[in-house]
C-alpha cells in the first residue's frame, strides 16, 4: 500500500502540475502527500556595515516557507480530505525528493526545461530522480499538454522482469482509474538486406513479437479488471510509444529491458520519451 506521494516544488508553471498530478493520485491511494522545495544555500561574504552574515540565508529560508504555505494552501482547498506535508529541503532536488521513499512510494516531479543532448550532460532533476529512486517515479510534461482526466493506461512491455513490473503497476493504475489498459510492443528486424533469407526471419521476429504481446495480455486480463488491448509496432520502442500516447492516457515504461545490451536500448529509450512525451509518464524500476 501507498503511504507517501512526494512530489518536487520549485514555483515553476511545470511544478505546478507536477504538484496537481500528485496530489489527485495521493487522494486517489488515500496516500499522504509530501510537498517538498530544494532551497539553495547562500555563499555569504564576509559582514559589511555590520550586517547579519545570515540574512540571505534567513530571506531564502522564508521564500522557499511562504511558497510551501501558498501551494499546500491551494491543494488542501480543492482536496480537503488530503493529508498534507511541507519540507524545505538544503540537499539538492534529486537528492530530497527520492530520501526517506521505499519501493511503495511515488515520487512525481516536472519535466526539465533542458532536452536532448544538454539534458544528457547536465543531469536534470527529473533523470536524476528515475536513476535513484527506489520506487516508481512520474514525471509530468508541461502545462496544456495532458489532460486531467486519465481515460487509459499505455504500458510499453519487452518481455523482461522490469517490464513486467511496469505492466503490474500499469494494471492497477487502470482499474483505480477505471480506465482501459493498452500493452505495446515494438519490434525491428534490422537484417533484410544482409541476409538472403531475411523475409522468413522477419516472419519469424514478428511471430514472436506476437506471441510476446498476446501472452502480456492474458497475463494482464487475468490479474486485473480493465478492458485490455495489445498493440504490435514495428518501429524502435521509442518511436512507438510516441505514436502510440494521445491526449488523456498515462504511459507507463520499466526503467531497463531484457539483457545487456537490451537495457542499454531500455534506458535510452526512457530517455527519449522523457524528452518528447506529452503526457504523464510512468519509469518504474527493476529489481
Amino acid at each position: 500500500m501507498t503511504k507517501h506521494v512526494t512530489v518536487g516544488f520549485d514555483g515553476s508553471a511545470t511544478s505546478f502540475e507536477a504538484v496537481q498530478w500528485a496530489a489527485a493520485e495521493a487522494s486517489l491511494r488515500g496516500a499522504r502527500l509530501r510537498i517538498i522545495s530544494s532551497y539553495p544555500t547562500p555563499v555569504v561574504p564576509p559582514p559589511i556595515f555590520d550586517l547579519p552574515p545570515d540574512n540571505a540565508y534567513v530571506s531564502v529560508l522564508h521564500e522557499t516557507h511562504d511558497g510551501l504555505l501558498r501551494i499546500a494552501g491551494g491543494i488542501a482547498e480543492s482536496h480537503p480530505h488530503l493529508d498534507i506535508e511541507t519540507l524545505a529541503s538544503s540537499d539538492p532536488a534529486a537528492t530530497a525528493l527520492v530520501k526517506d521513499v521505499c519501493g511503495e512510494d511515488v515520487v512525481v516531479v516536472g519535466t526539465s526545461s533542458h532536452h536532448g543532448a544538454v539534458g544528457f550532460w547536465l543531469g536534470n532533476t527529473a533523470r536524476q530522480v528515475v536513476r535513484h529512486s527506489p520506487c516508481p517515479v512520474v514525471v509530468v510534461p508541461a502545462p496544456g499538454g495532458w489532460s486531467r482526466h486519465t481515460d487509459r493506461i499505455v504500458v510499453a512491455v519487452d518481455g523482461s522482469p522490469t517490464s513486467r513490473r511496469a505492466l503490474e503497476w500499469a494494471g492497477d493504475a487502470a482499474d483505480r482509474y477505471s480506465a482501459t489498459l493498452l500493452v505495446v510492443h515494438a519490434w525491428m528486424y534490422p537484417y533484410m538486406h544482409a541476409d538472403p533469407d531475411s523475409a522468413q526471419a522477419r516472419d519469424l521476429t514478428r511471430i514472436d513479437a506476437a506471441c510476446l504481446v498476446d501472452h502480456e495480455v492474458q497475463s494482464a486480463r487475468e490479474q486485473f479488471a480493465a478492458e485490455v488491448t495489445g498493440q504490435l509496432v514495428e518501429c524502435s520502442p521509442a518511436t512507438a510509444v510516441l505514436e502510440v500516447v494521445r491526449h488523456g492516457d498515462l504511459l507507463v515504461l520499466g526503467s531497463k529491458g531484457h539483457g545487456a545490451i537490451h537495457a542499454t536500448l531500455f534506458g535510452s529509450t526512457v530517455s527519449a520519451v522523457l524528452d518528447r512525451c506529452s503526457v504523464p509518464t510512468v519509469v518504474v524500476r527493476g529489481t
